[in-house]
């Protein structure tokens, strides 16, 4: 596959996610051979889409695709499927972003040592100008911890590359079929039909599973109380995969020692939402991805597939 025509519509009020000018100085030096034109707007998207033959975009609609006649491959930074359709006829590569995991593992690590280490209790302690010294002697080490990872993709083996460092013993979990999934990084791997069993086990549970009606409710109340007395769940997934209230409950009642969440049913969290005053709550804004290199992964992922394509030859390098 050869491309003449590339276009970018990659515009976005987060800065992380905001494509700069050396990005695209990079991208043209990367691809030499090829015509680069960066969208003004959606208007001018529009316009311009029935020639391109690549697009680089946050957000493609299916029915885009009949207008895009001259279009072979569609290259998005986003890991889900919400803002960008597959083409419905096939006709179209579709290629959704797979760096995420090595932002999203080291937001979920900063969770995990804030509650086992009590950097709660350290800033409270400061704040009153208190040496609480004798209190850090329940702090825990991830070495000596199990973590089950529910939603074992892409995401959740980036996750397990960087907890099994810290000698943490990892469960992955999957929806589907685990007789195909290589072992590495876990120690072991389990369908989601036995989940309530690992559930009684594991110090910290980690949801990164993808949205939509097939994940609506599924950790439900009754996963909630087989969880292990003074568990930690995290969820850097989607925020439809459980009920609030169930949640709310396993915090106040147990066995939850607490939670840390970047992602919620409705965003932004609503103010009435009593998560915000749950003292043993971690709540961060949709941004365990946030991070300056977002877009350089993206790029660095981006020319990579393009290679192995053989839309970028080892001459234009």
């Amino acid at each position: 596959m050869e491309i003449k025509n590339l276009l970018i519509h990659l515009h976005n009020n987060v800065e992380a996610f905001t494509l700069k000018p050396r990005h695209i100085d990079c991208i043209r030096e990367m691809l030499p051979g090829v015509r680069i034109t960066v969208a003004e707007g959606n208007l001018d998207f529009m316009q311009k889409l029935p020639k391109a033959e690549c697009v680089l975009v946050w957000v493609f609609k299916p029915e885009w695709y009949a207008v895009a006649s001259a279009l072979k491959v569609l290259f998005t930074p986003a890991a889900g499927h919400d803002w960008v359709a597959t083409d419905p006829t096939g006709r179209v590569k579709t290629f959704y972003g797979s760096f995420h995991g090595r932002i999203m593992r080291e937001s979920l690590l900063s969770m995990m040592l804030y509650f086992n280490r009590r950097l709660g209790m350290s800033l409270s302690d400061k704040k009153q100008k208190i040496w609480g010294r004798l209190d850090y002697s329940n702090c825990a080490a991830l070495f000596s911890q199990r973590v089950l990872i529910v939603g074992f993709g892409a995401l959740g083996r980036s996750m397990a590359e960087l907890l099994k460092e810290f000698g943490a013993r990892v469960t992955g979990v999957r929806r589907g079929s685990v007789a195909t999934e290589r072992k590495q990084n876990v120690d072991k791997m389990i369908g989601f039909d036995r989940l309530e069993e690992e559930l009684q086990e594991a110090d910290h549970v980690v949801l990164v599973l993808p949205g939509g009606t097939e994940t609506d409710g599924i950790f439900t109340a009754r996963h909630f109380n087989a969880m292990k007395q003074g568990a930690y769940l995290y969820n850097l997934g989607r925020g439809n995969c459980y009920r609030e209230e169930d949640l709310l409950f396993a915090l106040q009642n147990g066995p939850l020692a607490g939670a840390g969440l970047d992602v919620f049913t409705e965003e932004p969290l609503q103010i009435a939402s009593q998560l915000w005053e749950q003292p043993n709550v971690l709540i961060t804004p949709h941004s365990s991805a946030m991070s300056g290199e977002y877009i350089d992964l993206f790029l660095q992922e981006l020319f990579e597939t393009l290679r192995e394509s053989t839309i970028i030859s080892e001459s234009n390098e």
